[in-house]
């Protein structure tokens, strides 16, 4: 056929269909490509999703990891502190019992020092004795030394009971014993046979108190001192007066009978 000759309708309509179909194959598989290219990249971007998130939960699971073991070593430091805390009550409590046994140590012999020192002061403190009825106080060296005195005069040493009523008087003389002691010494001396002695210190104790408690006894003394000495005027004086002054007292139904005998 000659080239150049036109085709008839029929073959025209041939190639033109046959240019259509390999057009709608190409375009086939054109899209096809394209499906395929879109569903690569699709997965590619699900892999590269895929990959940051496990590539953050990598780091979410590492920093959790991190923050776990910051947790544990400050729960080991803490528990370390605890125990060292521990050891430091315990030694804290050992000082204390150590200490409070020291500080019982200490009170004991303080308590100790103080009871011995108030035996030492006790024999030095004033002590509250009973004289002529009265309540008085007197220290216990002056007590001791007229008690001494006395004892003396009662066992029947009267020399030595006249000596320790001399020297009591004259290392205290303003004691509440004063009377006492000048009354028994009076009395020593009568017991020695010393009558004017006995005179003499009956009547300075008659002077010095005149309405005194031995007053009425030293009276009576007095008045014995004078019969001994053979005085019976003066003796009748002191009698009376004795009768006079104290006329309720046992001295004077003593005086009494004195008096009765005098001749």
């Amino acid at each position: 056929m000659n080239p150049q000759t036109p085709l008839a309708p029929a073959a025209q309509l041939r190639r033109l269909g046959a240019a259509l179909a390999l057009g709608l194959g190409m375009l086939a598989w054109s899209g096809a490509a394209r499906a395929d290219l879109f569903a690569d990249n699709e997965a590619r971007r699900a892999i590269l999703q895929l990959r940051t998130q496990v590539a953050q939960l990598q780091q979410a699971q590492q920093a959790q990891q991190t923050q776990l073991q910051q947790v544990r070593n400050s729960m080991l430091d803490l528990s370390n502190q605890i125990d060292d805390l521990k050891n430091q009550i315990a030694q804290l409590r050992g000082r204390q019992d150590t200490s409070a046994q020291q500080l019982t140590g200490e009170l004991a012999k303080v308590q100790a020092s103080q009871q011995q020192l108030q035996q030492r002061l006790k024999p030095l403190e004033p002590v509250q004795v009973q004289i002529g009825g009265q309540t008085v106080t007197v220290q216990p060296a002056e007590k001791a030394a007229f008690d001494q005195a006395l004892s003396d005069f009662r066992n029947g040493q009267f020399a030595s009971a006249a000596t320790g009523f001399q020297a009591f008087i004259a290392q205290y003389p303003s004691s509440a014993y004063l009377d006492e002691a000048s009354y028994w010494l009076a009395n020593s001396y009568y017991g020695q046979q010393r009558y004017r002695d006995a005179v003499a210190t009956f009547q300075k104790l008659l002077h010095a108190d005149p309405h005194g408690q031995r007053a009425p006894e030293a009276m009576l003394g007095l008045a014995n001192c004078q019969v001994q000495l053979r005085e019976i005027g003066a003796a009748r004086v002191t009698l009376n007066r004795l009768l006079h002054d104290y006329p309720h007292t046992e001295a004077a139904s003593a005086a009494r009978d004195r008096l009765a005998r005098l001749h």
